[in-house]
């Protein structure tokens, strides 16, 4: 009885690392076929993975609800508990401890997991736009070559730190009342801009292109829609 119960634990951590290198991305793209293949076939397992999921994200609520009321929370009222604190019995001391390292855990499963999700959705939208749809006709041979690179970084996650801060500065040049060599790309530019800072995990800074996108291109053109499909998301 006990090898069946040992057995079964083994099988569930063995479960609950996978699950977490998965949301973690940590995972090879031929595991994440295997792994995601197994998803639709094992209840167990599914079951698992969106219990871990519900409860990183509930967790997330609560580090939120316990931020706010910090804030709300004088210094001395703060450095009143941390006092009464110290005068616990050591065994509900040792309690509390167990119980924020748990927290703690939890908590960075959940940064992990956001991780994941933003980094995923950058990677779902990258294509979206090809850049041999983009990149055609009379452009200048040195524009063509540098905007094909840049798009072509951020679409397969390469050099992504430099990629965005070149497309920052075109960004800004794009969107420039007088008309330039960038003018036309713009709406480009921003969406790439946007994708490359997801797969980088800048999710803020990818939110305020998304945002200042919104206000220029109407959701009746495509790039406009997929601006709010993406930002619906975050």
């Amino acid at each position: 009885m006990n090898e069946v119960n040992n057995t079964i634990q083994d099988k569930d951590l063995l479960n609950e690392d996978r699950i977490i290198r998965f949301m973690q991305g940590k995972m090879s793209a031929d595991e994440e076929v295997v792994f995601q293949a197994e998803l639709k076939t094992n209840e167990g397992l599914r079951n698992q993975a969106i219990a871990q999921a519900r409860l990183v994200k509930s967790m997330k609520q609560v580090d939120d609800e316990i931020k706010e009321a910090f804030r709300h929370t004088d210094e001395q009222t703060i450095k009143k508990i941390a006092h009464q604190a110290t005068g616990v019995k050591k065994q509900v001391t040792r309690w509390l401890a167990i119980a924020a390292s748990v927290v703690f855990i939890i908590f960075v499963g959940f940064k992990a997991y956001d991780y994941y999700d933003t980094t995923s959705i950058g990677k779902e939208y990258a294509n979206a736009f090809p850049t041999s749809s983009i990149i055609r006709g009379e452009t200048d041979t040195k524009i063509k070559t540098e905007l094909t690179s840049l798009f072509n970084k951020v679409s397969n996650a390469e050099d992504l730190d430099n990629a965005t801060s070149r497309l920052s500065v075109l960004w800004k040049q794009a969107k420039q009342d007088t008309y330039n060599d960038y003018t036309d790309y713009a709406p480009y530019i921003g969406w790439y801009l946007a994708i490359g800072y997801l797969e980088n995990y800048e999710k803020s800074k990818a939110k305020a292109i998304l945002e200042e996108m919104k206000e220029m291109y109407p959701e009746e053109i495509s790039i406009g829609d997929k601006v709010r499909t993406i930002r619906s998301k975050l």
